[in-house]
């Protein structure tokens, strides 16, 4: 029989590490369909005729390099389906003790196996990339749509990394990561790694100050995420200035940015 925690401990998990990990709530019928969705989606095959809002890997691009497009959910039924499920909203609002959540953004992640140090993110906290935010009431989940094991390039958090002053030198798009545990060790002599090694169909939770990164996917099959940033009602947004001034104005369309909870 599998364990599945009380929502009363994966609230306090969410608190005091800064993640958790929900039981399975998608079942292989919903997770086959988003993950071949996903798939048409990086070979530039968009399905609503909408492309996604940018891509980091192009189809004559390395096939080793960790693939990576940012709101596939534009371009594809099956995952707009996903991300939307009522379902996977309860559970989120549950666990965050909001009363409303939106996806303001997604992306998809897809590891290639073989890639060494390619598939590579290095350690960082998503606050650091969300100027328009303060760091409460934003969070990001990931759902599994392939097993994860420890070969395959799981996502790591530091345990309680949320409660730590900002960290400056830990970029998610820095692959060197022994220097970056130099960083670490300088910081914070004493901290504890966790893998989230989930099932297909599960979904882990982690705040916007939760510190985090992956290593190489060594198995022989391709570690399949999708991100989903959302938002609470106790999210406050913070005036910026050029270029990212107006990204969250979509947050007034729900055609791009859906509610998917709201009590």
């Amino acid at each position: 029989m599998i364990y599945k925690p009380p929502i009363t401990d994966l609230k306090q998990k969410l608190k005091s590490e800064g993640f958790c990990f929900l039981p399975k709530i998608f079942n292989s019928n919903r997770t086959n369909a988003a993950r071949n969705g996903l798939s048409d989606v990086i070979q530039g095959k968009y399905e609503t005729g909408k492309p996604p809002e940018a891509r980091f890997w192009e189809i004559d691009d390395d096939p080793k390099n960790i693939i990576k497009i940012d709101k596939p959910h534009f371009s594809n039924q099956k995952v707009w389906d996903l991300i939307t499920d009522e379902k996977f909203g309860k559970w989120l609002a549950n666990v965050t003790e909001a009363k409303r959540v939106q996806v303001w953004h997604s992306q998809v992640v897809w590891k290639p196996p073989g890639g060494g140090q390619k598939g590579y993110a290095g350690w960082h906290r998503d606050s650091q990339y969300w100027p328009f935010w303060i760091p409460e009431g934003v969070f990001t989940a990931w759902i599994a749509l392939s097993d994860v094991n420890p070969e395959s390039g799981p996502v790591r958090y530091i345990q309680g990394s949320n409660q730590w002053n900002n960290i400056a030198g830990l970029d998610f798009f820095d692959k060197n990561i022994s220097e970056q545990y130099k960083i670490l060790q300088d910081a914070q002599s004493d901290y504890k790694v966790i893998n989230a090694t989930i099932r297909k169909g599960q979904v882990s939770i982690h705040s916007s100050l939760t510190y985090h990164s992956s290593m190489q996917n060594t198995s022989q099959s391709p570690r399949v995420g999708m991100v989903v940033h959302f938002c609470t009602d106790y999210a406050k947004r913070i005036p910026v200035n050029g270029e990212l001034s107006r990204y969250l104005n979509c947050l007034e369309d729900t055609a791009i940015c859906p509610i998917i909870y709201q009590s």
